[in-house]
């Protein structure tokens, strides 16, 4: 080849190099976009599934109170062990696609709205030379009517004097829960036998919760009994103490009423007392946190009359007349 040739021949030759530089430049730009994609929905996937796998968490570790009656020693701890150990296997899917996939539950501890639970985690995903990390923080719902939770500290309380038991979608004390106050030398026990309270949690929508008591003829109170609302409180328990079997804690928490089996009569005595119908009084078995309320008449039905006993304090909280 002669001098003039190669040159003439030389800027195909370096075209053809760029031209395959560029075609592997941007077959690389390519796999690293899809790779971009993958992580970041793998990402999305998990950050999206999290409050659905704590759910099943807790509705789990909340069954297994409520058929056991045996509270848990550490539920932090142990929710957040066994939401790791699912996590761990959510994540292991991905291993086939060639995509390293890390959940790490850091804390599963109270929300600042007590019907949820917050869990902080932390993603890691990578695949070829990509990787993609965030810490998030998210509340897990314990209302949802087609995925209920459901209230264990009737049934660790109970457990021993007869135990509670499920009845639809309300718990039935029988004997059990004046058993239970008897047992703690509480007067007027006997105003519990055959009490009911609501099984799963549900947030009650009459907000403020005056509104319970400021309608003919408490219809309000009525609907909130009848649905098995609960209600934020400062005095009960929060829903991972509920699983310690605590009737009361320190942090911000829920209550809900206890509800006395009708009578044939009205309690038209207003001299008569019994505990008063909030489970943190009921189940506040501390000291002398089992106080007396007074009877109220919310609905009657021919012969069959239901009442609820309550203190001043839930009075003036729920709208209804202080005695």
């Amino acid at each position: 080849m002669s001098l003039a040739s190669f040159f003439l021949i030389l800027p195909a030759f370096l075209l053809l190099m760029v031209l395959v530089d560029l075609s592997t430049n941007e077959a690389q730009t390519q796999e690293a976009t899809l790779n971009s994609h993958e992580v970041l929905g793998v990402a999305t996937d998990l950050e999206t599934n999290l409050p659905f796998i704590g759910r099943e968490v807790i509705r789990d570790k909340s069954l297994e109170v409520v058929n056991s009656g045996i509270p848990l020693s550490n539920s932090r701890k142990e929710v957040k062990e066994e939401f790791q150990n699912r996590m761990d296997k959510y994540c292991s899917k991905y291993a086939d696609k060639g995509v390293f996939v890390e959940c790490i539950i850091l804390k599963v501890d109270n929300s600042y709205d007590p019907f949820c639970v917050e869990v902080k985690s932390k993603i890691t995903v990578e695949k070829g030379t990509l990787k993609h990390n965030v810490n998030l923080t998210q509340n897990i719902s314990l209302t949802n009517g087609s995925f209920p939770i459901y209230d264990p500290l009737p049934f660790v309380k109970c457990r021993g004097h007869g135990g509670a038991t499920i009845n639809e979608e309300r718990i039935s004390y029988g004997s059990s829960l004046a058993n239970y106050l008897q047992s703690r030398g509480i007067k007027n026990y006997e105003a519990y036998e055959n009490a009911t309270s609501p099984l799963s949690i549900k947030k009650c929508p009459y907000d403020p919760y005056i509104l319970h008591g400021n309608t003919n003829e408490l219809v309000n109170l009525k609907n909130c009994i009848d649905n098995g609302f609960y209600h934020e409180s400062n005095d009960g328990a929060c829903f991972l103490c509920r699983l310690e079997g605590k009737g009361i804690c320190s942090h911000y928490g829920m209550e809900t009423f206890i509800i006395p089996a009708p009578t044939i009569s009205p309690c038209m005595n207003n001299s008569s007392t019994a505990p008063s119908s909030v489970d943190h009084v009921i189940f506040n078995d501390t000291g002398h946190g089992t106080y007396s309320g007074h009877p109220i008449l919310y609905f009657s039905s021919e012969n069959h009359y239901f009442s609820l006993y309550l203190d001043n304090s839930h009075r003036q909280k729920y709208g209804v007349p202080i005695f």
